[in-house]
């Protein structure tokens, strides 16, 4: 219970103060251009951190494959397991592409990596970059297939990923680690000084977002089963493949950690681009971020 309770301060209260000041923006000045917010985190500071946190990692190729392996059984293992749900409980179509999004995506990028400096530090986080660049392919190939039902060409889904500046920043990261080259002293800074502004710019995004959440359908049937998907089912799920794959030590406590995330944002964004059905995925992605003050430090103890 100690443990816990050290994590809920550390880690929770933070980042819930940050939010909450997010929150107060919004209330405050309705017209907050979370987009651009958005673009600085998403072009400079998110590909700073991980080209910082990357250049001065010493990852191994070990690491590297069961962070592969992982992602791809829990992808499948989740989209199955969403789908099955949504035939069980006869979701309309427009639902069950939401439920699948939010089931299988967490929001590994935005609330985790800060989570992960948080509690596990650079080495944790270097490890949760590298998961987080497999996850922004697969939402860029698989979360654009599930969100328009294939309406988006292999070629088109190609031409996306390429517009990330975090793969590049991942690549050049991961290649400086390899061959053992330090940034010069003064870039080193700069690039460290950009990272350092991340996590705090994308928690008051995460607020901002929170604050203008509509509540009025939350007793939908279907919020609460998208939210158990995501709060049960995934670590349980998690906890399984990690133990199969034979995966432990620091690198299992960051992929449990990272999996068991709030549903991922981008999920949001994507249902809302393609008219799905946009108010259970806003509302599944609030409530599991809301409740995550709570479980998170719970899921980094047992992780």
């Amino acid at each position: 219970m100690t443990a816990y309770i050290h994590l809920l301060t550390s880690i929770s209260v933070p980042i819930l103060i940050i939010c909450a000041c997010g929150v107060i923006l919004q209330k405050k000045r309705s017209n907050v251009d979370t987009k651009l917010l958005a673009d600085v985190s998403l072009y400079i500071l998110a590909p700073a951190l991980i080209l910082n946190a990357l250049s001065e990692s010493h990852l191994k190729g070990n690491n590297v494959l069961h962070i592969f392996l992982f992602s791809v059984v829990m992808t499948a293992a989740l989209w199955l397991v969403a789908l099955l749900t949504a035939k069980l409980f006869r979701f309309p179509e427009p639902s069950t592409r939401a439920l699948t999004l939010t089931t299988v995506f967490s929001n590994a990028n935005n609330y985790g990596l800060p989570v992960l400096l948080l509690a596990f530090g650079q080495a944790g986080f270097s490890l949760g970059a590298v998961y987080v660049i497999g996850q922004i392919i697969l939402v860029n190939i698989l979360g654009m297939y599930i969100a328009s039902r294939a309406a988006m060409s292999g070629k088109q889904s190609v031409l996306h990923i390429l517009k990330s500046p975090l793969i590049y920043a991942c690549l050049v990261g991961a290649l400086l680690a390899i061959i053992h080259i330090h940034l010069p002293s003064g870039t080193a800074t700069a690039i460290q000084m950009l990272g350092t502004a991340y996590p705090v710019l994308v928690l008051l995004i995460l607020g901002v977002k929170l604050g203008s959440t509509e509540f009025s359908g939350v007793w939908r049937r279907e919020v609460w089963i998208g939210v158990s998907l995501r709060l049960l089912i995934v670590p349980v799920i998690a906890k399984a493949v990690l133990f199969t794959l034979g995966i432990h030590g620091m690198l299992a406590s960051v992929l449990f950690v990272e999996i068991s995330m709030p549903a991922a944002v981008n999920s949001v964004m994507l249902i809302e681009k393609f008219d799905g059905d946009s108010e259970l995925a806003s509302l599944i992605v609030t409530i599991t971020t809301i409740l995550s003050f709570i479980y998170l430090p719970f899921f980094i103890y047992i992780g």
